[in-house]
């Protein structure tokens, strides 16, 4: 063979072995997690309620009848097997001695096309059936079955997304993701059907990956694009009539998944949800949004005000409140020297969010309901927000956490210190016994306008604009301060 046409060859070759390798997704990846919520409620008969959150897992290869296959597990239970083949994966049910029941079946075919027809049913028979004589090769019939045709196909995040629906019902859409599965519920869309009187419901909420990346979270591809809001080493501290209160997040091992105490947060994309409870494997009544900084001015979100349980029994979920909100204008503002989107939302409960750091009203922060005492709602303020030691944002009234400006830290007398404003100069005289240290100025708005070494006990500060000022005098050698406001007319 001519040393060019033996190079075309290995090229060529190498072609085709890259693209086997690229048309593997995550149907091919040990450690890729599948986690489907599931509810089962009895109404005839004696009332029995069951819900719980299924973890599908792919496990290590194994051989079946000559290929290799991958172990598919629920909740630690060997359960089957998938294989995936040029855009198509195939699913076998197996047992613990890796015996299966009946012949492979094709689960998704993502190669199709829009206008692409094929047979499925609704309950007992695992499959899609491209036509009668596929499914006569399995010994089935393609009566009952329900004809499903491919509406349009798109691509997002990399990933084929083909919008599929019944020939008789087109309104009734169902999204088949590549690498992902159905939103409707991963794989097991052909459950069992009920004899006793009783209703399911089952869909796809989380997919992660081997190491733990989020792939995929309650109807988002995730992009891997956004910056991410939430991180282990986060910590707000909000301030409200009953005191401050610090808040911190727990990592739960998955990428923007966290527990704030006995709630779930979870960030994909720029948005963050609220998920009732601990988290997997327990069943989340309530999944819904709390917070999307992707929104623009003029847009409408509706995001989670307030849930509770409308009966004392666990057959019932909860009745979820929702706060439309209208993004009235969106600007950036610099906190701490880092320049951060802000938006301001109008609606039942008026709103500012700030990109990275949450919500500046410190009941909204994270929880879905409001403090009442006295039968009165607590107003709450965000006071600080901090990552690792590093200050990301810290409200213009506060000196620290919980130190307002004009509170006195040990306190020592204010009488002793005299303060004199005309014509934009103020005076600071300090009459005291200890020696004055140092003299912190700021204005309202928190920035700072003075920072002076005091020289013996006066001092005064000249070109002051007509406002409101908050001032820290701090005494040499002691933790006291005097600290006070004053007016600039």
């Amino acid at each position: 063979m001519p040393m060019k046409t033996k190079f075309t060859f290995l090229c060529c070759l190498a072609m085709v072995w890259c693209a086997s390798l690229t048309a593997q997704t995550e149907f091919s990846k040990t450690g890729t997690r599948w986690y489907v919520p599931y509810w089962y409620y009895r109404w005839l008969g004696p009332h029995y309620s069951n819900s719980k959150t299924n973890c599908y897992y792919l496990g290590d290869d194994t051989l079946l009848a000559g290929q290799t296959w991958k172990k598919l597990y629920v909740n630690e239970r060997l359960c089957g097997a998938f294989r995936e083949q040029e855009s198509k994966v195939w699913f076998t049910p197996l047992d613990e001695y890796l015996e299966s029941e009946y012949a492979p079946r094709l689960l998704y075919d993502f190669s199709m096309q829009a206008g692409d027809k094929f047979y499925r049913t609704e309950y007992d028979e695992v499959g899609m059936f491209r036509n009668a004589e596929e499914a006569a090769a399995l010994g089935l019939s393609l009566d009952g079955m329900e004809e499903m045709v491919v509406k349009y196909v798109d691509t997002i995040g990399g990933r084929r997304v083909l919008t599929i629906a019944r020939n008789s019902r087109l309104a009734d859409e169902e999204k088949w993701i590549e690498g992902i599965g159905s939103e409707e519920s991963f794989f097991e869309h052909w459950r069992p059907r009920p004899t006793d009187g009783s209703s399911s419901l089952q869909y796809l909420l989380h997919v992660v990956s081997d190491d733990g990346k989020t792939l995929y979270f309650n109807g988002k591809i995730a992009d891997g694009k956004s910056p991410s809001m939430l991180s282990e080493d986060m910590k707000w501290c909000e301030s409200s009539g009953q005191g401050p209160v610090v808040r911190s997040l727990e990592n739960k091992g998955i990428e923007g998944s966290f527990t704030l105490s006995s709630m779930s947060l979870q960030e994909i994309n720029g948005k963050i949800y609220y998920l009732e409870g601990d988290g997997y494997p327990h069943y989340p009544e309530v999944v819904e949004l709390l917070y999307d900084f992707t929104l623009q001015e003029g847009d409408f979100v509706a995001v989670l005000k307030s849930w509770e349980w409308i009966t004392q029994t666990e057959y019932w979920p909860p009745r979820v409140t929702l706060d439309t909100l209208y993004v009235e204008k969106v600007d950036s503002v610099v906190y701490e020297g880092v320049k951060r989107k802000r938006l301001f939302l109008i609606g039942k409960d008026d709103d500012v969010w700030v990109e990275g750091i949450g919500s500046l009203n410190g009941w909204n922060m994270f929880l879905p309901w409001r403090q009442i005492e006295d039968g009165k709602e607590i107003a709450g303020r965000l006071t600080c927000c901090y990552r690792g030691d590093e200050c990301l944002y810290l409200h213009p009234d506060y000196l620290d956490c919980t130190t307002l400006k004009g509170e006195s830290v040990r306190s020592a007398k204010s009488g002793l210190l005299d303060v004199r404003v005309s014509d934009g100069t103020a005076a600071f005289y300090w009459t005291g016994s200890s020696r004055a240290d140092r003299l912190y100025v700021y204005a309202s708005d928190g920035g700072k306008v003075a920072d002076i070494r005091m020289d013996g006990g006066t001092v005064e500060i000249r070109g002051l604009k007509p406002g409101i000022y908050y001032y820290r005098l701090e005494l040499k050698d002691t933790e006291e301060a005097v600290a006070g406001k004053l007016l600039v007319r």
